[in-house]
């Protein structure tokens, strides 16, 4: 997979922890983008656990996150940081452990989203 497509996806997953309620539509466009990458759910599932998540969990309990979009540059250099990560017992175990707090205000959507790409 180039990373132009990587990318693709990570914007795609980042539109779950944006401060906005998102409808069917949007579900469908997230869908979309990751069906179009071609990887396996397995893999998406680990690219929204170990790589998105821990960059933008904690938008989900700002009082005032954001809600127009991530910056994408910022988000890709984070998210190549978490996928180097993603090699490590450790990173792997702290994502285990916080699973809960990261995917709380977005897990519904995640299983929405990932039922539409298989």
């Amino acid at each position: 997979m180039s990373d132009a497509a990587r990318e693709r996806v990570w914007l795609a997953l980042s539109e779950l922890w944006l401060d906005t309620e998102l409808d069917d539509a949007d579900l469908r466009r997230i869908a979309d983008a990751l069906r179009t990458s071609a990887l396996p759910p397995a893999e998406l599932e680990a690219i929204y656990l170990h790589e998105v998540a821990p960059v933008l969990w904690l938008n989900a309990w700002s009082v005032a996150g954001v809600w127009s979009g991530f910056d994408p540059e910022w988000l890709f250099e984070h998210c190549r940081v978490n996928r180097a990560r993603r090699a490590s017992r450790w990173f792997r175990w702290r994502c285990r452990l916080l699973r809960r707090p990261m995917t709380y205000a977005n897990r519904e959507q995640w299983q929405q989203v990932i039922h539409r790409v298989v």
